[in-house]
């Protein structure tokens, strides 16, 4: 019922006249972004379905107070736009992203306040060749994290030096022990614009249940791109740890860019709670400024459950 209202809030803000926003820089945007995909389990019959990649609606909104100071918010949800349960669907096909009010000052940061990716899943910046995909690191890989009940600040660039700080306080429902903080430093430009390179160090204390280390690197030479992660993770509660590897890179050809990515977990603490490998290769076509096709397939080798083999063509529209 909630997420009915709030949905219907956000659609009565698009439909409010154009002068309710003239002291407000606002927008409305979204993605849609649906594929078929071909499984090849071992021991099980293959089959195809429908997915939803992330597709997602959303509001976000600026307004400046003074020449250094600004108040920001966002509104996002995510719309499964692929599954049907039951007649009409299922409150399930909405769920939330990013949700967060704050305030932003070119001289002091900004500091958010509500939901919001934390700083270590932010510090891999756009190594995941394969994000929103079946060979997204999160499925191997915990840490992956957006979290409610959070205070998160980002400094202001110093040269090329940034850090980043998220506090989850203990009244979140994933944290067991208390308070969680998880905090990243970069140094480059996350675009590789400025500079063709981008590092940084993160870490998780009592994050959802685990301490993390991460360090992520990322490297561009012309059209190609190469990057890497490294992260050892923890389970707090029996001490048990382990190590993720993730090697990513892409070529750009003309509209073309061919996405390569492999990754190997021995935790089992990713959303799969499995251990294993996945391989995936893939190739992004541009089809203007708004959007893109893909073709990608995805190989998990895991330790625990059968071997998949995962093949889809997908399209994507932002708006």
């Amino acid at each position: 019922m909630i997420k009915k209202f709030l949905l219907a809030s956000g659609i009565g803000l698009v439909l409010l006249p154009l002068d309710a926003f003239a002291e407000t820089d606002a927008q409305v945007y979204g993605r849609a972004h649906l594929g078929l995909r071909y499984v090849d389990i071992d021991n099980q019959e293959s089959e195809t379905e429908v997915d939803s990649y992330a597709s997602r609606f959303g509001i976000k909104a600026k307004h400046g107070i003074s020449d250094d100071l600004s108040v920001l918010t966002k509104l996002e949800w995510e719309v499964n736009i692929s599954e049907q349960d039951g007649a009409n669907g299922s409150d399930d096909n909405i769920k939330s992203r990013d949700q967060y009010l704050g305030i932003k000052s070119k001289t002091f940061g900004q500091i958010l306040i509500g939901r919001k990716d934390t700083a270590l899943k932010k510090s891999q910046n756009k190594l995941d060749m394969m994000n929103d995909f079946v060979g997204d690191i999160k499925h191997l890989a915990t840490g992956e994290n957006r979290l409610g009940d959070m205070v998160n600040y980002q400094s202001p660039k110093f040269g090329q030096l940034q850090f980043e700080l998220t506090y989850i306080a203990e009244e979140n429902s994933k944290q067991s022990d208390g308070a969680g903080v998880s905090a990243a430093i970069g140094y480059g430009d996350k675009a590789l614009k400025k500079t063709p390179f981008y590092v940084a160090y993160a870490h998780d204390e009592d994050v959802a249940g685990y301490n993390i280390d991460r360090v992520s690197a990322q490297g561009k030479l012309g059209d190609f791109t190469i990057n890497g992660m490294y992260q050892n993770s923890e389970k707090v509660s029996s001490g048990d740890d382990g190590d993720t590897f993730v090697v990513s890179a892409s070529y750009k050809i003309e509209n073309y860019k061919i996405l390569v990515q492999y990754q190997d977990d021995e935790t089992g603490f990713g959303k799969l709670k499995d251990s294993g490998s996945a391989s995936s290769v893939g190739v992004e076509r541009k089809l203007g400024k708004q959007a893109k096709a893909y073709i990608w397939y995805t190989q998990r080798d895991l330790d625990n459950s059968d071997d998949e083999g995962h093949l889809a063509v997908t399209l994507r529209y932002d708006f």
